[in-house]
């Protein structure tokens, strides 16, 4: 069910990944930021919408990765959002996201991934400053509400997911440590972090989520094995001996 976070900031749960749907009050009604994953999940969240009695205006995605790029009839056909980078390059990732999502989650409608559009240069419907970075996928951002002291990170500073490097990308190291920087400057102005995927950050847990990538990276980039804790799941493995790779060919 949907848990109000913030004032006018309700976020929702998935069982997938932890991954976490984003309702934002606007002026003229409600923004859903990365709604997910499963289609029983989608429909249980128009749900709540329904209770809460306020129209979707709009929908935004922070990055192209396919459980970030999801939308249920039941929002309505209303523009949906991304970073002008991001909604160039979706058509590109289209086919892959849907079989991804096939591969992955269940019921979720394929036919309405990815149909996203450019963010207008003033924000359009999303309240907020954007935060954009290149660290993790192209044109990914973080959506910045000082005026309610909340950060929301797309797949950035989580407790359960290590830094994820791009691996189609070279720089990646630079540019999460150059992403890491922005996000920091803009949780000076929060209390509370909605991550991508994990549990919601408040007060100092803010600055600890950020330590914590922070010595990830800074351990990949000194060729050290990084000391974290989230690293005890063993399904990291894989993405982790990834970053290792990308972090030596970086270096080398």
């Amino acid at each position: 069910m949907l848990n109000e976070v913030a004032d006018g900031i309700w976020v929702r749960q998935s069982e997938w990944v932890w991954s976490n749907t984003t309702v934002v009050r606007g002026d003229d009604g409600l923004i859903l930021v990365d709604p997910g994953i499963h289609g029983s999940e989608l429909d249980e969240l128009a749900d709540d919408l329904d209770r809460l009695g306020i129209p979707v205006v709009a929908g935004f995605s922070t990055h192209l990765h396919w459980d970030h790029l999801l939308w249920h009839a039941r929002f309505g056909d209303v523009p949906r959002y991304a970073m002008p980078a991001s909604a160039a390059a979706a058509p590109a990732v289209l086919e892959r996201g849907q079989q991804m999502a096939a591969e992955s989650a269940s019921g979720v409608p394929l036919e309405l991934i990815g149909l996203v559009t450019p963010l207008p240069a003033d924000g359009g419907p999303v309240p907020g400053e954007i935060v954009e970075h290149e660290a993790h996928a192209l044109g990914h951002a973080a959506v910045l509400l000082a005026d309610r002291g909340l950060l929301i990170a797309g797949d950035m500073l989580s407790d359960v997911l290590i830094p994820m490097l791009d691996p189609r990308r070279p720089g990646q190291v630079e540019a999460y440590e150059t992403a890491l920087d922005r996000l920091d400057a803009a949780a000076g102005h929060v209390d509370v972090l909605v991550p991508g995927h994990g549990a919601v950050a408040r007060g100092p847990e803010v600055a600890a989520r950020l330590a914590a990538d922070r010595a990830y990276i800074g351990a990949l980039r000194r060729g050290e094995e990084p000391v974290d804790a989230r690293l005890g799941q063993e399904w990291l493995a894989g993405p982790h001996r990834s970053n290792v790779e990308l972090a030596r060919q970086s270096a080398g």
